[in-house]
């Protein structure tokens, strides 16, 4: 856990913008961390796209340095739930959140439970850290996947190059792939229908399982953190961008990682 807080950001074991130090919160708050280089070019190009975006981490003091650089750092307005907010004060900040086009920020626990979090006015979902279990994110995710949603949610995925969380996504993906082969063999219908004992998988219907889902990752070898061209690709919703990743086609142009002087590593997904 320690690792992994590291490769978040440094201030997650100091925070010198305490409420008690009073001291202004810096661009140093920015500058010392990979993820936070990348996020803090991609969301200004998001939010002029007019998207709205639901961070998500799983540590609270992440989540508090995300809203000190939202809120006091850059001045937006930013709602945020985790454990410690009462039910009553969530429901208020997520009304806030769907019918205010002032609030276009939302930072959420990972794991951050209960009923009635639709968030479906937000179209991108950026996880800034992954859970070891994959099906955490994928609920994570579903925040804005509900009834109302009317429009393509993206998902970008946050991670540190060369350490644990390579090793995380790795296992994450290993078990994403395991349990669809499970389904697969285990011949699950709906309901009503028979199983079908007899039913068997072909070597290439198995191969394709157990393969990832069409990642291709292409490294940017510009010495910006991300170009003008790169935030057209990352924020790209237009029908066709969809049709070439529907079709397997453009892949590039779909999953992409980039790479900063501090380590920081962004691969997106098209949902």
């Amino acid at each position: 856990m320690q690792l992994r807080l590291v490769c978040n950001s440094p201030h997650n074991f100091f925070n010198p913008w305490t409420i008690d130090s009073g001291l202004p919160v810096d661009e140093t708050l920015v500058t010392s961390s990979g993820k936070m280089l990348l996020l803090d070019r991609l969301l200004p190009s998001l939010f002029k796209r007019g998207h709205k975006v639901l961070i998500f981490s799983q540590f609270k003091t992440q989540l508090d340095i995300l809203e000190d650089y939202a809120r006091d750092l850059r001045k937006w307005k930013v709602c945020r739930i985790d454990g410690s907010v009462a039910q009553d004060d969530r429901r208020q900040q997520i009304k806030e959140f769907n019918t205010n086009k002032n609030f276009k920020l939302f930072l959420l626990s990972t794991r951050a439970g209960g009923q009635g979090i639709n968030l479906a006015s937000a179209d991108t979902v950026i996880l800034f850290d992954s859970d070891w279990n994959p099906q955490q994110d994928l609920q994570a995710q579903d925040r804005a996947h509900r009834i109302g949603q009317t429009r393509p949610v993206v998902i970008f995925r946050l991670a540190t190059k060369d350490t644990v969380e390579e090793e995380l996504l790795m296992s994450a993906d290993a078990k994403r792939r395991l349990e669809k082969l499970v389904i697969k063999k285990g011949g699950f219908k709906t309901m009503g229908q028979k199983l079908d004992k007899e039913e068997s998988m072909s070597k290439e219907a198995l191969k394709a399982l157990l393969l990832k889902d069409g990642e291709v990752f292409q490294i940017s070898g510009s010495e910006s953190i991300l170009t003008e061209d790169d935030l057209d690709v990352l924020c790209d919703r237009s029908d066709a961008a969809y049709t070439r990743a529907e079709k397997g086609l453009g892949n590039a142009a779909g999953f992409k990682v980039v790479e900063t002087k501090l380590g920081g590593l962004m691969a997106t997904e098209k949902e």
